[in-house]
C-alpha cells in the first residue's frame, strides 16, 4: 500500500473570515454609494444655482464622505490581510497535494503582486489559478468563475483609481461631482467583485477538503529516483519472484561416491 499524502492544515476557518471581511467592506461600499449619490446630486444644485447652497449640509456631507473613505480603506486593508494568511494556506496545502503542478510564482508574489504596479495585472490571478489547479483532485483549471471574478477586479480597481485622481487633482466643483457619478456608476462590479472572490475562496477551500486516496508517489522523467527505492513501480526487488513465474530450478554439484 503506498503511503498517504502528508496532512494539510484545513483552510475552512480562514476562509470563512475572509467571506465575512469582505461581505464587512461591500457593506461599506454600500453605505458609501448612497453618501456619493448625495454628494452628486448637492454638488450639482450648487452648480445650478449657487446662492441655493446649504452651507451646513454641504459641510455635513463632506465629514460624512470623509468618514465613508476612512471605513473603505480599512475594511479593505482587513479584508486584504485576512485574504493574505488564507492564500499563503492554500498555496502551502496545494504544494502538499500535487506537488508536480508547477507553481510559477514564489511565495513572496503572494503579497508583492497586488501591490506592484502593471505586474498587478496577471501575478495575482496565475497564483490563484495554479492552486487551484493543485487543489483539485482531477488537477483541473479553474474556469469563467475566476475569469469573470478577475475581470470585475481588474475594472473596479481601475475605477476606483480614476475617482482618486478626480479627488487629488480636481480644482472645479466638476470635478469632484464627476468622482461621486463614478463611484456610483461602478459600484455593481465592486459588489461583483466581492461577491465572486468569496466564491473562489469557497471553491478552493473545499477542493483542498476533498478526501484523497492514497497514490504511488511519481517522480519526474530524468530524474533519479530516490535511494533505496525499486526502479519501477510494480517490478519485484531483488531477491523477489515475479507473480506467475516459476523460479528457475537450482544446479547442485553431483555427489561422489567415496567408494
Amino acid at each position: 500500500m503506498y503511503p498517504a499524502p502528508a496532512p494539510i492544515r484545513p483552510a475552512r476557518g480562514l476562509a470563512v473570515a475572509v467571506a465575512i471581511a469582505i461581505a464587512l467592506n461591500l457593506l461599506i461600499e454600500t453605505l458609501a454609494v448612497f453618501v456619493s449619490w448625495t454628494r452628486y446630486d448637492m454638488i450639482g444644485g450648487i452648480i445650478a444655482d449657487p446662492l441655493s447652497a446649504d452651507i451646513q449640509a454641504v459641510d455635513d456631507n463632506d465629514s460624512l464622505y470623509a468618514f465613508t473613505g476612512i471605513l473603505q480603506f480599512a475594511t479593505l486593508l482587513l479584508a486584504g490581510v485576512v485574504y493574505w494568511i488564507w492564500l499563503f494556506r492554500v498555496r502551502d496545502n496545494a504544494e502538499i497535494l500535487s506537488p508536480y503542478v508547477p507553481q510559477r510564482k514564489a511565495k513572496p508574489w503572494l503579497i508583492f503582486g497586488w501591490l506592484v504596479p502593471i505586474i498587478s495585472f496577471w501575478f495575482p490571478k496565475q497564483i490563484v489559478d495554479d492552486i487551484w489547479q493543485a487543489s483539485d483532485p482531477q488537477q483541473r483549471k479553474p474556469g469563467g468563475l475566476a475569469m469573470t471574478w478577475w475581470l470585475t477586479w481588474i475594472v473596479s480597481a481601475i475605477a476606483s483609481n480614476l475617482v482618486g485622481r478626480f479627488l487629488i487633482s480636481g480644482e472645479e466643483l466638476s470635478d469632484l461631482q464627476t468622482a461621486a457619478l463614478l463611484e456610483v456608476i461602478f459600484f455593481p462590479l465592486t459588489l461583483i467583485s466581492g461577491i465572486l472572490a468569496i466564491m473562489v475562496v469557497n471553491r478552493i477551500t473545499a477542493l483542498q477538503a476533498i478526501p484523497r486516496q492514497p497514490q504511488a508517489p511519481q517522480y519526474p522523467q530524468g530524474q533519479p529516483f530516490p535511494q533505496g527505492q525499486p526502479q519501477q513501480y510494480g517490478q519485484p526487488e531483488y531477491g523477489q519472484q515475479q507473480y506467475g513465474q516459476q523460479a528457475p530450478p537450482q544446479q547442485y554439484p553431483p555427489q561422489q561416491n567415496p567408494h
